[in-house]
């Protein structure tokens, strides 16, 4: 992947809204949550999905068409949740796991599903989602004027 001005603003900015987002996330997880890296590791993957993900490619219609600016930056939010409830459920599920609650490697595998559910049932408030896909659809619009202005 080529580093363009257009790939750096859709890291840094999605980068900032999985930061963002994740402020969002605490006050709707229980008191007793230990949150560690979770900001931290949530702006690496806003990051690395921005700077993936929202620039146009070479087959795709090219700046000035919004639709597919919209459809880009819904595909980023998309991709960015279901990364990040991936990692932090395999983090909680190791975390669990150090405190020996499962009797052997299977049922930590199969409760990575259940924390998923519950994760996404988190993701899936208000006052979460809306920010996350209205964020990421702005900054695809943001990225396609990028793109468009400094090839």
């Amino acid at each position: 992947m080529n580093l363009t001005t257009a790939r750096a603003i859709g890291g840094v900015l999605m980068g900032a809204l999985g930061w963002f987002v994740s402020d969002l996330v605490r006050p709707l997880m229980p008191e007793s949550t230990v949150f560690g890296w979770f900001n931290h590791v949530n702006l690496a993957l806003g990051a690395y999905v921005g700077w993936s993900m929202l620039v146009p490619k070479g087959g795709q219609a090219s700046s000035g068409n919004r639709m597919v600016a919209m459809s880009r930056g819904l595909t980023a939010a998309f991709s960015l949740a279901t990364i990040a409830i991936l990692a932090q459920s395999v983090n909680e599920m190791l975390r669990l796991s150090k405190r020996l609650r499962y009797s052997d490697p299977l049922k930590a595998l199969e409760d990575v599903f259940r924390i998923i559910a519950d994760f996404g049932v988190v993701l899936l408030h208000p006052t979460v989602i809306g920010p996350l896909i209205i964020g990421s659809v702005v900054i695809a619009f943001i990225v396609d004027m990028a793109h468009s202005r400094w090839r």
